[in-house]
């Protein structure tokens, strides 16, 4: 029993992960709210993509910050953050205080982001390790939707009670320090293996994957701000009825979880390419979509084929690099994917100057995903070909 409950202390500090944009249904609600004090839609939705800069902000600083706090002290640091700076918005309304708030929530995130992840690591060994890492995956998303679900039931009350959710923090924090392992074994990888170091080849590789998870990742980001604002324009539904539609596409990262392996061995190096071209084809269903079903669907299936071009992009690093230089690599690639999520208002402000339609930045979204999935689809099947002449 101790055992089973220290598991799921160290699983629980990944349930507020991706929690930055759960509350993103009470979105309409708050655009009218500080309209009266003068702030723009745009500058609204950019309070939730802060708390990404933030969390950005705190990935590089971590290696520094790890010489100087425990690891314990670290996480209790996070979650008291997290809790206090996410839920201010409960007391306080005013624009300003909202962006301390969401800066602060996006520093506690940035507290245990990577030590979520390392914790685990460093405690579990083979496939104990390799179980617990997937469900750490899962419960990233089946947190974000569960938070997602109480918002739409929250917001009833005002849309300031959706920010109720990060209090949810201290029994994470309760959990952690009853039953977390006190001490950490680290296992030193510079004893196992011999040196190395990126070559330039590996560095183009890398970066392309996290422009392309980073990419993904916006288009998922950008999904919660805009979903909610189209079904309150169109009509198409209630900010419950939205906020439900948002958790299935979330949920939807847990079931491409359990896909993921049988179609990398059916599809191999096509999965990605293609998951970008069916996504393109999501985005134009929500974008086209004249009732709340069909954009729920596009919603699943989008949220779907995301998780599945993310964990593609993350396997392919563990894949294609040396074992000392996993760790980097990784951190490259989560930097880009932060940096995914915290420019989604920027690329929503920038698409509406093109056009002011809500439905509009899904189109460009989409073309950008088909243009990318059809070049990579192509690439590979001329280095396929070459490789069959070669053989």
């Amino acid at each position: 029993m101790k055992k089973t409950m220290e598991k799921v202390s160290l699983l629980s500090l990944s349930l507020m992960l991706v929690s930055t944009f759960s509350p993103s249904t009470a979105l309409p609600q708050m655009i009218t709210h500080f309209k009266s004090q003068g702030v723009s839609a745009s500058q609204v939705e950019s309070l939730f993509s802060i708390s990404s800069f933030a969390i950005l902000g705190m990935l590089v600083l971590t290696p520094w910050l790890s010489k100087v706090l425990s690891e314990r002290l670290t996480v209790i640091c996070g979650l008291v953050l997290i809790a206090f700076g996410g839920s201010m918005p409960l007391v306080w309304q005013s624009y300003p205080l909202m962006l301390v708030s969401r800066i602060l929530l996006g520093v506690g995130i940035g507290f245990i982001n990577a030590r979520a992840i390392n914790i685990i690591s460093e405690n579990y060994q083979g496939q104990e390790r390799v179980r617990l890492l997937g469900l750490r995956g899962s419960f990233e998303v089946l947190g974000n939707a569960i938070l997602t679900a109480l918002v739409g039931f929250l917001i009833a009350f005002g849309w300031s009670k959706a920010f109720v959710i990060y209090l949810f923090a201290l029994p994470i924090l309760v959990l952690y320090l009853a039953f977390a392992p006190r001490h950490s074994v680290k296992k030193s990888e510079d004893s196992e293996h011999p040196k190395a170091r990126f070559t330039a080849k590996d560095l183009l590789y890398i970066i392309g994957l996290a422009l392309l998870a980073g990419f993904v990742i916006n288009v998922n980001s950008a999904n919660s701000l805009r979903i909610p604002v189209l079904v309150d324009s169109l009509k198409l539904g209630t900010a419950s009825q939205a906020s439900l539609a948002l958790s299935a596409m979330m949920l939807m990262g847990i079931v491409a979880g359990v896909c993921f392996g049988p179609l990398m061995s059916g599809l191999k190096k096509y999965l990605t390419p293609l998951a970008l071209i069916f996504f393109a084809g999501s985005l134009l269903l929500i974008a086209k979509a004249p009732n709340l079903l069909l954009l729920t669907a596009g919603a699943m299936l989008s949220g779907f084929l995301y998780s599945l071009v993310v964990t593609s992009a993350f396997t392919l690093v563990s894949e294609k690099m040396a074992a000392p230089l996993i760790g980097t690599a990784t951190t490259i690639v989560l930097f880009f994917c932060n940096l995914g999520g915290a420019s989604a208002a920027i690329v929503l402000k920038l698409f509406k100057y093109l056009n002011p339609n809500p439905s509009a930045a899904f189109l460009y979204y989409a073309l950008i995903s088909v243009v990318i999935g059809v070049i990579y689809l192509l690439t590979q099947l001329v280095t396929s070909r070459k490789t069959f002449k070669k053989a």
